[in-house]
């Protein structure tokens, strides 16, 4: 089998799953988006799966089209990673299908941001729409420091910053839960302890296994069905009340995960890619 791993770079991730690709008897392309020229009159590349692992999202979803426009099946699809690079697109889609979530807002000004942050109640979690989860996002505790950081947005300028993302801070039990989701099933999952309220890695947090209980895999399973389905994180906390799916992205720490679970995840991707193809590009 052809594949074509659509990537920024190479890094410790990518390498394991070119290694799994490597013992499945897969014949494995790299292709660096960075130097990729897609001539859209014709179809230039002969392969029979593409994996995307590239860092910039709108690169990933524009390779993914021209992908999905010759009819070469993509893991995930492009609409998958359309919706879940897109926290408004990922929330909407969670809603609808029931999957609880903080309660949120959108806004395009800071006087309608101020009012938004003030009807939800302190403290929100303001971000933008688009970006990586530990990247421009803010904890704000009232109002003054509200009314300051919407300034700073409006002076700065950019278009990130004209678009107000809002989001109900969840007070969680010092860990969030990051759940691995491979074709309708939790693989693996794993807590995030951190000393910082962004509970990720490079926030300087710790990982540790997490049991996959059926209510976790059922609420994993059910957020990345929403999305299109495919191969996914979700990123969840726990309060003593209820479940919160927080973000979803694309499956990123593998290598850390893996060997804090003792589960194979490249392998189980690997596998998942592979019955994709047999299915005729039709991911589950």
């Amino acid at each position: 089998m052809e594949m074509g791993i659509v990537l920024s770079r190479i890094r410790k991730d990518e390498k394991r799953l070119i290694a799994e690709a490597g013992l499945r008897g897969f014949d494995v392309t790299t292709i660096d988006n960075s130097r990729q020229v897609f001539e859209l009159d014709r179809r230039h590349m002969d392969l029979d799966v593409v994996l995307e692992r590239c860092v910039d999202h709108h690169r990933a979803v524009y390779a993914l089209s021209v992908f999905d426009h010759w009819g070469i099946p993509t893991v995930n699809r492009q609409s998958v990673v359309e919706t879940y690079g897109n926290r408004l697109l990922t929330t909407l889609a969670l809603r609808e299908r029931g999957v609880p979530v903080p309660d949120m807002r959108l806004a395009y000004t800071p006087d309608s941001a101020l009012k938004a942050m003030e009807d939800m109640g302190y403290p929100v979690v303001l971000r933008p729409a688009e970006g990586p989860e530990d990247q421009l996002v803010s904890r704000i505790g009232d109002k003054y420091t509200a009314a300051t950081v919407l300034e700073h947005k409006r002076i700065l300028g950019a278009y990130h910053h004209s678009i107000f993302f809002m989001q109900k801070h969840i007070d969680a039990p010092g860990h969030d839960i990051r759940a691995y989701v491979v074709g309708g099933e939790t693989v693996a999952a794993v807590s995030v302890l951190t000393h910082h309220w962004i509970g990720t890695i490079a926030a300087g947090g710790l990982m540790e296994n997490e049991p996959v209980t059926e209510e976790l895999n059922a609420l994993a399973v059910s957020a990345v069905e929403a999305i299109g389905g495919g191969v996914a994180v979700v990123d969840m906390v726990r309060t003593k009340d209820a479940w919160y799916v927080q973000e979803m992205g694309p499956p990123s720490g593998l290598s850390d995960a893996s060997d804090a679970t003792g589960v194979n995840i490249p392998g189980k991707i690997m596998d998942y890619v592979a019955d994709t193809v047999t299915k005729g590009g039709r991911a589950s």
